[in-house]
This record gives C-alpha cells, structure tokens and sequence, in this order.
C-alpha cells in the first residue's frame, strides 16, 4: 500500500481515528495500522488493527478499503463494546477451555487488551509461539510487535495484543475446528480441486463454495464435527491458500462489480453468464443462487460441464 500516514489520515477525514504508522510481521505474514481510537465521550484506545491477517480471512490491499474497514470497526472500541467482549469471552473461557489450562493462562493475561512482552509479561513458556497460534486458530485477532520496546526497560522484546474484535473478525469468517478441518479434507480424499490433483493434507484448505463476502447473520453457521459427508461435499472444496485468497478477491470484486469470475481466463459459465443476475440478492442465502454457473463457486462441477461441452461439439 503505497500510501504516507499523511496522505491516510486525509483519505480517512476521521478526526476520531489518529494514524501513528503502519507495520509489517513478515514472518507471520501479517500487515498492521497503529491507531488511536478516540470516541465522542472521551475514552480512547491505541494498539494495532491488522489489514491483512490471513487467520481471518482479512486481506486489504487498497486505502479506500482500509478506510472503509476503519470506519467499520470503529464503534468496536467503545468503553461498553470492550467491557462486553472482556465479559462474554473471560466467561467463555471458564465455561469451555478448562481443559486448555495453559493456553488459558495466556488468554487470561492478554485480556486487559495491553501489548505484553513475551519475556517479561506473558507466562514462562518455551513453547509460547504455540500458544499465541492456538488463541488466533479459536478465532481472535492478535497483533504483533517485534520490537517494541519494554515498559521501564532499555531493551525492546516481541509483545502481543489481544484486539478486542469480534472471534473471527468483523468480516464474518468462520472459524473451523482442527478437527472439523481434518475431517472435511479426509472426505474430499485430500484433492486439491484447483490443480485437480493429491496433494499434502497440510496445505489445503476447506473452502467455502458460497463466499463469505456475501453472508449474512442469517447465513452463517457452525461447523459441527459430526456434519454429514455429503453435506461437507455439497458446501466446500478443497485447494490451497494460494488459491483461496485468489478466490476471496475475485468474489470480492464480483461483489463490488457485478462481473463474475473467470476460472483460468475461460469465459464459460455452466449457468448463466459473467454478469450477476440483478433479480438475486447480493447477500444472504438467495444470494447463493448466483454464484451458481461460476468457475470458482464449484471449480469440479465447472470443469466437468466444460468437457461435456467439448465432448459434444466433437
């Protein structure tokens, strides 16, 4: 995002969103904006909201979104949001994770929402990254600053943020259990339906048919273990994150356009044609029925109406 802080603060014209800087964690592949949440009644809140987070699906790549994303989140950070989120999901805590006693005592630290230091904050743990990876794979956002410098100290060390946003993310992504994930791959016999080939279980991937951008509250829902087979075959294929980030910006922009995709550059639709049907609803369930016909919706029903197609024109 080639972009100044000054130039963003100007696109963003929110007097109550101060821009410090953006950041980057290369290792984790994650990209940051510290931001000074300021609300009307005075109460503020500073740390660091991630734009690309691939835990949650979360990939911004250009100002104009990030502006949108802040003005979105922004009623997040109020006095009574935060309090409620420390209250439902401290409660959530007691409730399910008793038998996570150590990654607990890591979520329980990190939930006054202030950077800690790993080497002096968090619990002594030699295994503490594996920790911090469960928190995020439950669904909550984490920032990461690897040089930031320690309170009281000269010395700067790795901390963590606990963002107070909504488990998974206010875009909606559905968190899956590890071994919901192992089962659907499983099902699906671990092939990777872009590359139409076996692949290493470890890269896949279960991907949404119906792309989250166009759920609604209505639409989303949990993933049980115990879900049927068929059920898993008829809602999700497998391919790897590569190629679920491309689908996520190619239904992103399907979204915003009305233009469907093109699996491979082939303008071919095995329902329909490249432009959305104006009499479907852009979100909610309906909205399903059109993104039937497109390539990436069903990338194995596609290339089976596809050679059908050939055969008969043989």
């Amino acid at each position: 995002m080639e972009i100044t802080i000054e130039e963003f603060s100007q696109l963003l014209d929110n007097k109550y969103i101060i821009i410090e800087a953006f950041r980057e964690h290369s290792k984790a592949s994650e990209k940051y904006i510290d931001v000074t949440f300021v609300q009307i009644d005075g109460y503020t809140w500073k740390g660091s909201i991630p734009y690309f987070y691939r835990r949650t699906g979360l990939f911004i790549e250009t100002a104009n979104d990030l502006v949108d994303y802040l003005n979105e989140i922004y009623p997040q950070f109020t006095k009574a949001e935060i309090e409620k989120f420390h209250a439902q999901e401290k409660k959530r805590w007691d409730d399910e994770m008793s038998g996570k006693k150590t990654t607990k005592e890591f979520f329980e630290n990190l939930l006054d929402f202030d950077w800690k230091s790993v080497k002096y904050d968090l619990p002594s743990n030699p295994n503490w990254a594996r920790r911090i990876q469960d928190i995020k794979e439950f669904g909550y956002t984490l920032a990461t600053d690897t040089r930031r410098i320690v309170k009281d100290k000269y010395e700067t060390d790795t901390h963590i943020l606990l963002v107070p946003l909504p488990k998974g993310g206010v875009t909606g992504y559905e968190v899956m259990s590890p071994v919901f994930k192992a089962k659907a791959i499983s099902v699906m016999e671990s092939i990777n339906v872009y590359e139409y080939s076996k692949a290493n279980k470890h890269g896949l991937l279960p991907d949404h048919k119906f792309p989250e951008i166009r759920w609604d509250e209505e639409t989303r829902a949990e993933n049980p273990e115990e879900m049927p087979n068929n059920e898993i075959k008829e809602k999700f294929q497998l391919v790897d994150n590569q190629r679920n980030q491309q689908k996520r910006e190619v239904c992103r922009k399907c979204f915003q356009t009305g233009k469907r995709g093109k699996l491979y550059g082939v303008n071919f639709y095995y329902e329909g044609n490249e432009n959305w049907d104006l009499e479907i609803p852009k979100i909610g369930k309906e909205a399903e029925k059109g993104c039937v016909g497109c390539g990436w919706y069903d990338i194995q029903k596609w290339r089976e109406s596809l050679n059908e197609l050939i055969e008969k024109g043989k």
